[in-house]
């Protein structure tokens, strides 16, 4: 996908040639602030270059009367957003790291086009500020399920990020999302001297789904071994990230319950600063990552949860 992107001195680039660093969604929306202070402090970390993109919806441009006085005041109104996100980026980040652009059109699908040439996309939980078409909840489900990048939501009434006092909390299958979410969560953790939560939720089912076991195993036993397996899938998850980061405090915790519920309770409890988990998966343990358990993941979680695709 390619849209054209203007910033407020009128320079035009295109999404398939330009590398956005972390993109960040801006609207003027308390939501969308959150989100931008959590993009500015982790471009801030990683060094990385910072792009805030407004988007304007399709509804907002007038067709006719080019000259038309509520265009212009339109185009105020949107250079005004974006000249906020730049005085408040550049407090913290030099000016030639920051990067303004506008662009027309549904904010979901120009953030997702966006993210092919992105490091990171960011948005905030809820939106629709000062601009039309901005950063509603639908939007924020809709970037993380289809982003080409990892994606955060920020969530919760004020920026955490994770440190010494907020873990990294990532959710653990054997699938192959998951195995991207872990490396992902292990590198965020060294970057920002974090523990690192590794958590699997043990929820079989019961055994209905295989009634021939009934046959060889009892039904107790069988719960035990599938939980001593998760377990020790952890562990084994654990001890190769510690090899790969010494001195990274590294812990292992096997949960029950409805996936979901239950990753975002982990993260109240341990106070994460992130919460990391694939964008689906369900592998070798039934039930742990489907796309539904991140969503509600990033409804529940208090803290902003990064999507890994």
């Amino acid at each position: 996908m390619s849209a054209a992107l203007s910033s407020p001195d009128g320079t035009t680039e295109t999404t398939e040639t330009t590398d956005h660093g972390i993109v960040v969604g801006y609207d003027g929306s308390a939501g969308s602030r959150l989100a931008l202070d959590w993009a500015v402090e982790t471009a801030k970390r990683d060094d990385r270059q910072l792009t805030v993109l407004q988007c304007v919806g399709l509804t907002m441009t007038p067709t006719f009367r080019a000259y038309d006085p509520g265009l212009q005041a339109h185009d105020e109104m949107s250079r005004s957003v974006l000249e906020e996100a730049i005085h408040i980026a550049t407090k913290t980040l030099d000016r030639k790291d920051v990067r303004p652009l506008s662009v027309i059109g549904g904010a979901a699908a120009e953030l997702v086009g966006v993210s092919s040439h992105a490091d990171l996309v960011v948005t905030g939980s809820r939106g629709h500020g000062a601009v039309t078409g901005g950063l509603l909840g639908s939007t924020s489900y809709a970037v993380t399920a289809h982003a080409r990048c990892p994606a955060v939501v920020v969530r919760g009434d004020a920026v955490v990020h994770a440190g010494p006092s907020h873990p990294v909390v990532v959710a653990f299958d054997d699938s192959k999302n998951a195995q991207k979410a872990l490396e992902t969560a292990v590198q965020v953790a060294a970057a920002a001297e974090a523990t690192l939560h590794v958590v699997a939720v043990d929820n079989v089912g019961g055994l209905e789904s295989w009634p021939e076991t009934d046959t060889i195993l009892g039904r107790e036993e069988m719960l035990d071994q599938m939980h001593l397996h998760v377990g020790q899938t952890l562990e084994d998850v654990a001890e190769d990230a510690r090899r790969v980061h010494p001195g990274l405090d590294v812990q292992t915790t096997v949960l029950a319950g409805s996936a979901g519920p239950a990753i975002a309770a982990r993260a109240v409890d341990v106070r994460a600063g992130l919460v990391v988990m694939g964008s689906r998966g369900h592998g070798g343990f039934a039930g742990v990552l489907l796309g539904s358990v991140s969503h509600r993941v990033i409804h529940d979680a208090p803290c902003p949860v990064m999507v890994v695709h």
